[in-house]
C-alpha cells in the first residue's frame, strides 16, 4: 500500500484504531495493522455479523482484543504474512514468524525440560525452534494472557493441551518461510 491508501484506508476506521496504527512509524507495520482489521471484517461479514462491531474492540488485563462474548479472534504478523483465527463461542489464538537463523541458547528458559530435549536433539533445531515458539504464543493468545504467561509453564508438544483448565487443540503449519500455528478449543482446526 501507499502511504495514501495507508491514510485513506485509516481514516475510515474508529479514533483509537487510527491513533494505535498511526503510532507505528514503519509503514509496513502500518500496513499489517491495517489488513489485520481488514481481515477482521470479511470475517465477521462471512458470520453474518455486523462489521462495524470492529468500532467496539476492547483490550483485557493483558492486552488481548475482543469485541463481543459472542465470538473470540486473534491476529498475528510476520515480515511477509498477516494471519486471522477467528471463532464462534470459543477461544482462539494464533501467531505466525518468519522462520530465520536464531540463537536458541538465549531462549532456553521459556521451554520446559522435555521441550528443551525435544529442540536440541532436533537436526532442523531453527525450524523446531520456531514450532514451539509459536504454539506457545498460540495458547497463551487463546487464554488471553500473551506474553503475561510464563511460557516456561506451557508444554506445547502435544496437540491437545489442558492449560488454566481449559482445553484447547494446537496444530502449526509451515508456509514458504514463516511458520504458523493455532490454538482454538474447536478440535476442528483448518489453517489455509
Amino acid at each position: 500500500m501507499s502511504n495514501e491508501e495507508i491514510n485513506t484506508k485509516l481514516s475510515l476506521l474508529p479514533d483509537y484504531l487510527q491513533n494505535k496504527i498511526s503510532n507505528y512509524v514503519s509503514t509496513e507495520k502500518k500496513q499489517q495493522r491495517i489488513e489485520g482489521i481488514e481481515l477482521l471484517s470479511i470475517a465477521l461479514k462471512k458470520n453474518q455479523m455486523d462489521e462495524k462491531e470492529i468500532h467496539s474492540i476492547y483490550y483485557n488485563d493483558f492486552g488481548k482484543p475482543f469485541i463481543s462474548n459472542d465470538f473470540d479472534f486473534s491476529i498475528s504478523y510476520s515480515k511477509t504474512t498477516t494471519v486471522l483465527g477467528f471463532i464462534k463461542n470459543g477461544l482462539v489464538g494464533v501467531d505466525v514468524e518468519e522462520i530465520k537463523p536464531i540463537d536458541c541458547l538465549v531462549y532456553k528458559e521459556y521451554f520446559t525440560s522435555k521441550e528443551w530435549l525435544f529442540l536440541t536433539q532436533s537436526s532442523f533445531s531453527t525450524t523446531t525452534f520456531f514450532q514451539l515458539w509459536t504454539r506457545k504464543e498460540a495458547v497463551a493468545k487463546a487464554i488471553g494472557k500473551g506474553t503475561f504467561l510464563d511460557f516456561n509453564l506451557i508444554e506445547v508438544l502435544e496437540d491437545k493441551i489442558i492449560l488454566e483448565n481449559k482445553l484447547l487443540y494446537v496444530s502449526t503449519k509451515f508456509l514458504e518461510n514463516n511458520c504458523l500455528s493455532i490454538a482454538s478449543s474447536d478440535e476442528v482446526i483448518l489453517i489455509v
